[in-house]
């Protein structure tokens, strides 16, 4: 991997954002703080990737047995890409994925003995993680930002049922 020593000079060059609208802004901020969430993500765990880690930490939080597209739903991702990561930590032995004795269609989310393990080797890097994460922000600041995230993310799911509207619209007219 390719990391930035703690010794080298940061480079980059500081850039003026503050003529952007705030919409625009925190759009933009969004998306590059997903990108380098993950990139400081893939270097915290050593099994496995941070997008692997957030499957996981779906998995818990849905336990007992949830299916892979009940985990893909509280993750926002497709249930192909959630069944790929899962399939990967199954490989590592984190979860087992097992057919619905009562829908052969469904396939759950087993979490196996070694969740228990990993949990216990991160615990402490993680607590110092999140309080890193959020140094410096107010209790009161942390709930309005989770005002605000909410909104949007509900915002952003009904822009999902109105694309795929105008798709089955489109498919529909298609077959015409």
């Amino acid at each position: 991997m390719n990391r930035k020593r703690n010794d080298q000079k940061d480079d980059r060059l500081p850039i003026d954002l503050s003529a952007i609208e705030d919409r625009y802004y925190l759009f933009g901020t969004l998306a590059a703080f997903a990108n380098l969430m993950q990139t400081v993500g893939d270097s915290v765990f050593e099994e496995i990737t941070w997008k692997q880690w957030f499957a996981l930490l779906g998995a818990i939080t849905l336990q007992p047995s949830p299916s892979i597209s009940q985990v893909a739903d509280f993750v926002g991702t497709s249930h192909q890409n959630m069944k790929r990561l899962l399939l990967r930590l199954q490989s590592t032995g984190l979860v087992r994925l097992e057919k619905d004795d009562a829908d052969l269609r469904r396939t759950l989310v087993t979490l196996t003995p070694e969740v228990e393990v990993f949990e216990e080797k991160y615990r402490q890097s993680n607590s110092l993680f999140m309080d890193r994460l959020f140094e410096d922000i107010s209790d009161e600041s942390l709930a309005t930002a989770r005002l605000v995230l909410d909104q949007l993310h509900h915002n952003l799911r009904a822009i999902e049922q109105d694309i795929c509207k105008r798709e089955d619209r489109n498919d529909r007219d298609h077959l015409r």
